[in-house]
């Protein structure tokens, strides 16, 4: 069915994959899956499509999104509309068939091999088409379910069918085995909360409005610092402030905002992007484009001095396996706005991944369904110009998804921005 030699791609309709595997009483992990298909060939690209429902502030399927844009996956959003039809029951209006077909027809020119997890009978003329392109198709749904999520014709049209079944030993987990969250999504700030107006720390000028260094609005990501604190007691451990270049807040024109500390980087050193690779990679970028003098490398803590810049995160402290939830980001964002708001020569501001740009989509006041992310692109907010970047990660730069050429050019754009 697979030949190791052939270049692959999958395809995966998010709803109707979650329809299949609760039908059959297991989850998926998707890190999981990945592996397995990696196993199977030379695997491309991972798309992963779902609809989320508009104006929604938080959602029980976005800490799957967040999660899934980090580790590898290319995820495809469009706002779904929440009704209510004439018997009085809610339901939810919007399908990625369009999206997922479009991508398909255009991945089929650099792969051999397309994988389209779904049931959907809609795709059975997609499925031809690639076909008639030279191209093998496998679908990946179930029979085994009642009734069975495979649409007949889908099934009978693909090159080949894998039941998902077949699958559960290398991509499946019990439900049982399911994550439980700490604590419920917060919808509004605690009445006992309590932010500094400022927080001198060694060697820095003094921050407007941090979070206080044993900061307890997250409750995992407090515990989290707690133990890390037994285990590494040299280490920072404690929200990591903004970065500012020696002049202070007031001539910062272009902004960084990344995702989180990293456990060995930030969370060690106590400064944004300062000790561990990302950093370093970031920090050769701004030197090249003048916005920073002094590398800095991996193993030394040293900081270039920024230039008319700041380095911040979407979330201060350091989450356990790099992903926050949810309402962590929500918690934290009140500490993004407000060092935004502390810009007021800002200009640019570059977003590091999907969960950083959504964040200050929502700090500035917009919604992240009109200024959508994608690695390079820009949108206006008023005044200031928002570039969005995939993350400067070890992951993303070791797999090929961000290449320096790539990260170069969005600090180009943001400097022709300046000028």
């Amino acid at each position: 069915m697979f030949d190791p030699r052939e270049k692959i791609a999958l395809f995966i309709d998010g709803a109707n994959l979650y329809a299949a595997s609760k039908s059959l009483n297991f989850d998926i992990d998707y890190r999981k899956l990945l592996k397995a298909f990696q196993s199977r060939g030379y695997l491309l690209r991972a798309y992963y499509y779902t609809a989320l429902i508009e104006d929604q502030e938080y959602s029980s399927i976005r800490p799957l999104i967040d999660w899934l844009d980090y580790n590898g996956y290319k995820v495809v959003t469009k706002p779904a509309k929440e009704f209510t039809d004439s018997t009085g029951r809610r339901k939810i209006k919007g399908n990625m068939d369009i999206e997922l077909a479009i991508d398909a027809m255009e991945q089929s020119d650099v792969v051999d091999h397309l994988v389209i997890f779904s049931g959907d009978g809609d795709f059975t003329s997609l499925v031809e088409a690639l076909q008639r392109k030279g191209r093998k198709v496998t679908v990946v749904s179930s029979l085994s379910s009642q009734p069975p999520m495979i649409a007949d014709d889908l099934r009978r049209q693909a090159d080949y069918f894998i039941d998902l079944t077949s699958l559960k030993s290398e991509i499946g987990r019990e439900p049982s085995e399911r994550p439980q969250r700490s604590y419920a999504p917060q919808r509004r700030k605690r009445k006992n909360s309590r932010i500094d107006p400022e927080v001198a720390v060694s060697g820095h000028m003094a921050r407007p409005n941090e979070p206080d260094p044993d900061c307890s609005l997250c409750p995992r990501l407090h515990d989290f610092a707690l133990k890390n604190r037994d285990r590494f007691p040299d280490w920072h451990n404690a929200p990591v402030e903004t970065w500012y270049p020696p002049e202070g807040s007031s001539a910062v024109e272009l902004l960084i905002v990344g995702l989180a500390p990293g456990l060995r980087g930030a969370n060690r050193t106590g400064v944004p992007f300062v000790g561990d690779d990302s950093g370093a990679l970031l920090h050769e970028t701004l030197a090249r484009h003048g916005l920073a003098e002094n590398d800095a490398t991996p193993a030394s803590a040293d900081q270039p001095r920024l230039k008319g810049i700041a380095i911040t995160n979407a979330v201060r402290c350091v989450p356990p396996e790099n992903k926050p939830v949810g309402a962590e980001i929500n918690t934290c964002r009140r500490f993004l706005t407000a060092a935004i708001e502390a810009m007021p020569r800002l200009k640019v501001i570059i977003t590091l991944g999907r969960i950083s740009h959504d964040s200050t989509i929502r700090a500035l006041g917009g919604k992240p369904a009109h200024h959508p992310f994608s690695h390079g692109a820009k949108t206006a907010m008023g005044n200031m110009c928002i570039i969005s970047s995939y993350h400067c990660s070890r992951y993303n730069t070791n797999t090929g998804r961000l290449t320096v050429e790539m990260f170069d050019a969005v600090f180009e754009s943001a400097v022709r921005w300046l000028d």
